[in-house]
């Protein structure tokens, strides 16, 4: 609500007391057409007999107590703030107007709300992934089992408790086997490897890696979302395979966003150095690497907010919401979709468990009025709100 809805509500009183010009009138068919929301309101105001039955209403508290009436209507409507109490207690016909739309403005919101929200059942993802092994068998991985692999002599790998463990027992082959472990849409998985490095996958995300090191660095690929805590070990660097790019760290704790639908890739660090193309960073900044330039920048962040979802939340600042949805998705595996371009670009800041349903963040998003959306089925449709 801003400036606009105090214009509105003064047409509205115009109309409804059978004083609004043909211009205003014309103003008002705009307004209404604006929006699904405009013209629930609208029916709600001009429903037959609403103005009448808010002005008795009204005529039953006693002058003095007609605004305190109203004001708190307002408050309870989300509007108070944004009309405060200018010239309303000396216009009779504007103020049954301004009792009246706030209870309209109420009942709309929890209509649809309610029907949106309601239906509404986008759940949070689990920890989960698919395990391939070096003879391309491929297990599916939970929290429900507890499974123990022989991949190698040597070499013994623990599924429990949503985790991959790899250790090594004994001597060592001279056979250099790789793993994959690979995460869909609303997975995330960890895994630890036989030299100690914890990995943290988010949704969406591939680590490729051999079951055991054998040379002076330690190789794997990656593709996807990572929180990685590298086990030091200055004399074998551990170097991650980002396509055409190369991280080089030691031990260290950071964050990897390196999606292959995704531009760029970002490096957030939290404790140690890393390096890439020359670059070096240290704990709180972030490193840029952009796909198609080669080019790399850095700045100075917050690690918090790029590591958050490894510790179970989401915390968003003032950030697009096409980005956020984009990101989201992947963890809750739903779609979406805009109806106009103001949508897209609105920003907003929050911040969420985790392994909640989509419904506080949706009740978040109505809670702002600057978007409007529909639910069906796995599908959310946004619209800006005028």
């Amino acid at each position: 609500m801003k400036e606009k809805n105090w214009h509105i509500i003064c047409l509205l009183s115009r109309w409804l007391t059978g004083n609004a010009s043909a211009d205003e009138e014309q103003e008002l068919k705009a307004w209404r057409a604006e929006s699904a929301r405009h013209r629930r309101l609208w029916q709600e105001v001009t429903r037959a007999g609403a103005y009448e039955e808010e002005e008795k209403k009204l005529a039953s508290f006693p002058a003095d107590e007609r605004w305190a009436h109203v004001r708190k209507r307002l408050r309870g409507s989300g509007m108070f703030g944004y009309f405060g109490n200018k010239y309303l207690r000396y216009a009779a016909a504007f103020l049954v107007t301004a009792g009246l739309v706030a209870g309209a403005w109420y009942a709309v919101g929890l209509r649809s709300g309610g029907e949106q929200l309601s239906a509404c059942n986008i759940r949070a993802g689990v920890s989960s992934a698919e395990l391939v092994l070096g003879n391309r068998q491929t297990i599916t991985l939970s929290t429900d089992n507890q499974c123990i692999y022989n991949e190698l002599q040597g070499i013994s790998i623990l599924q429990s408790s949503g985790s991959l463990r790899y250790r090594a027992d004994g001597n060592l082959p001279d056979t250099l086997v790789y793993n994959q472990v690979r995460t869909f849409t609303g997975m995330e998985y960890q895994i630890v490897l036989a030299e100690g490095t914890h990995i943290y996958l988010n949704a969406e995300s591939r680590l490729t890696y051999p079951v055991f090191f054998q040379s002076a660095e330690r190789n794997v690929s990656f593709e996807g979302e990572g929180y990685f805590q590298v086990a030091k070990d200055a004399e074998h660097p551990f170097v991650i395979r980002l396509g055409d790019a190369a991280l080089r760290v030691l031990g260290t704790s950071f964050n990897l966003r390196a999606y292959a639908d995704e531009p760029q890739i970002q490096i957030t660090l939290e404790e140690g150095v890393l390096e890439m193309n020359n670059c070096r960073i240290y704990p709180g900044e972030q490193l840029i690497y952009d796909k198609e330039s080669h080019t790399v920048i850095t700045r100075s962040v917050n690690p918090k907010e790029f590591v958050a979802w490894h510790e179970g939340y989401f915390l968003f600042r003032n950030e697009r919401l096409e980005d956020i949805l984009h990101y989201l998705a992947r963890w809750y595996d739903f779609t979406y979709t805009f109806t106009d371009e103001a949508a897209k670009n609105i920003r907003i800041g929050a911040y969420f468990e985790r392994y909640n349903s989509m419904q506080p963040i949706l009740n978040m998003l109505q809670r702002t009025e600057l978007v409007t959306f529909t639910v069906k089925d796995r599908t959310i449709e946004f619209s800006s709100n005028p």
